[in-house]
Parts: C-alpha cells; structure tokens; sequence
C-alpha cells in the first residue's frame, strides 16, 4: 500500500512540473527587440548607458547606421501581465548579490531573459560586461528561430533547390528570378522601395585557403557573370571604399566563412548589405555558396538581413 502511495506522490509532482512548464503563455514582440526592465534612475544613469552600449550598438554590415537590437525600457513597478510576455527580456536591479545569468522561459516561450544584479552601479556594468558577449548571441539565435518559425507559416513551393543537392526554407513571397546552365540560381521578393534577393550556387571544393580576400574574387566574379545592373556593362560586386566583416564559422557541423558587408554597382548608382556564407560541403567535395542582398534605398534594412540569415540557416544539405 504505502508502494503504491508513493507513485501516486511522484506522478503527481511530475504532472505538476509538466503542467507549470506547458501554461506558459506564448511570447511576443518585434523581430530583434528587447525589453529592458529596470527602475527609472538606473535606466537613465551609468547603467542605461552601459546597456544601450552593449545592446543597442550597431547593427554589422549595413550602409545605414541601425541598432543591432531595439530597446524597450519597462520601469520595474509597472513590470506585470502582457509586459512579461517580451520574447528578449534584459532584468535589471540593485541587490546584496553579484550575478548574471540567462534563463529560458521564464514567464513566457519561447522566451529568454538575462538576469542581471549587483550590490552597486559598477558591479552592475561588470556583471553587464562579462555576459553581454553569450547574451547577444543567445538574443540573436532567438530571433532567427522565431523568424524561421515566422517563414513557415507560408513557405515557397519550389523543386529547384534538388538540382544543387540543398534544401531552403523561403518565403512563399519570393519568386524564382534567374538560373543558369550551372544550376545557379537567383530567388527575389518585391519590397516597397526595392527586393530582397538569395543567390544559391556550388562550385569546386579548393584546397588553398579560404581567406577574405578570396571569398570576395569569388563573389565579384559571380556578380559580373550572374547579376547585371540595370544598366548596359554593370554588374554587382563588394564595395572598396570599406572592409567587409569576416569570421570562420559552423553551418550544419561544416566549416562555413561568413562575411557581411556592403555592394555596389559598378556603372550604375545602386548599394546595399549583403550576408554571405562560403559552406566546405566535405562530404559531397564541393563548396556551397548562399547569399543574401538588399536594394532598398533610404528604407531600414536589419529585419531584412535578419530574414536573410534565416533562410541561410534553414539549410539542409541533401
């Protein structure tokens, strides 16, 4: 009897743990948004100013100036009900600790708060200081799987992807605006002001280095063969006048280059960012080429390239 009075105990803590993770309320917000809940005279002295430092600094690759994220101030007494549904949650306070930590779903999913406190303003900004670096790149990781997860609600219906052995999560918005001989192939959505655009192709695995300085030789070769301006003789390739962002990577367990800048036009007055991703597809002994750009002159651009890098990182490779 007492047997049987124990599983009963235990099924009924394990329902209870169950049941307060699976009514959590569903989270919301903008793309690449956070809430920063913290009291007034923190938010405007030395600790806001760390925050907006941290948080709120420029946005890699864009001709424009944008913040990385945008920031909400919540003041702590008015934090309650919809306000703890933010799906990036920065928690703030005075406290008789030193400590910075994230949690995952803390009042809403998917959600991720930082949580951060200190016994005074400056062990705050260390606590701020030592995390930011993780804490960016979890916000960051988040807002790609909520746009993923945004994506799928209308997906592009194509066949074309099989020909180059990938698979691709668009949009159903885009359309397929150009393909070669060589299965190069060029997708595009209209926005109001120009078109966000992926170019997807394959070539030779090369057994030198994969360097800046190559992966741009073979982006502007690409734009010179692939993608013409709008005038006779023009043709897209990266922008001199300012060095493109550069770092090795992982792209589904292979070694991948991501470099992110600006292009231009060469015979026309045409720029805009661009995400490109150089993936070492080993297996199949060639390299993978995905790349996302932008024309959409005096309009923002950070939720495009952040779309951009969503559908990169969709890939499958078949």
């Amino acid at each position: 009897m007492k047997q049987i009075i124990y599983i009963v105990i235990i099924l009924f803590f394990i329902a209870c743990e169950n049941s307060s993770n699976s009514y959590k309320p569903k989270s919301s917000g903008n793309i690449h948004t956070i809430s920063v809940v913290i009291d007034d005279n923190l938010w405007k002295g030395s600790i806001g100013n760390q925050i907006r430092n941290l948080f709120s600094s420029e946005f890699e690759g864009l001709p424009q100036q944008e913040p990385m994220f945008s920031l909400i101030h919540i003041p702590t007494k008015v934090f309650a009900d919809f306000a703890r549904e933010g799906r990036n949650i920065i928690q703030v306070s005075k406290s008789n600790i030193d400590t910075a930590f994230i949690t995952k779903n803390k009042y809403a999913a998917p959600q991720i708060v930082l949580s951060v406190k200190g016994k005074s303003s400056k062990k705050i900004i260390e606590q701020l200081n030592s995390i930011s670096t993780k804490a960016k790149t979890v916000f960051i990781n988040n807002e790609i799987r909520e746009k993923q997860k945004r994506i799928k609600k209308s997906v592009l219906k194509t066949d074309e992807f099989k020909a180059i052995g990938v698979g691709l999560t668009l949009p159903s918005a885009y359309k397929l605006f150009k393909k070669d001989e060589q299965n190069k192939l060029w997708f595009q959505r209209e926005t109001k002001k120009g078109s966000v655009n992926i170019l997807v192709y394959n070539m030779p695995l090369s057994s030198g280095k994969t360097g800046l300085e190559r992966i741009i030789k073979i982006r502007d070769s690409i734009g010179k063969e692939f993608v013409p301006g709008r005038n006779e003789g023009s043709y897209i390739v990266t922008e001199k006048a300012y060095r493109p962002f550069y770092k090795k990577t992982k792209i589904k367990n292979n070694d991948a280059y991501e470099t992110k800048g600006t292009w231009e036009v060469v015979n026309d007055y045409m720029a805009g960012p661009f995400l490109n991703y150089y993936i070492e597809d080993a297996k199949n002994n060639r390299a993978l080429v995905i790349e996302g750009f932008v024309f959409s002159p005096s309009d923002r651009k950070r939720e495009y390239m952040v779309e951009i890098a969503a559908i990169i990182k969709s890939l499958v490779i078949l």
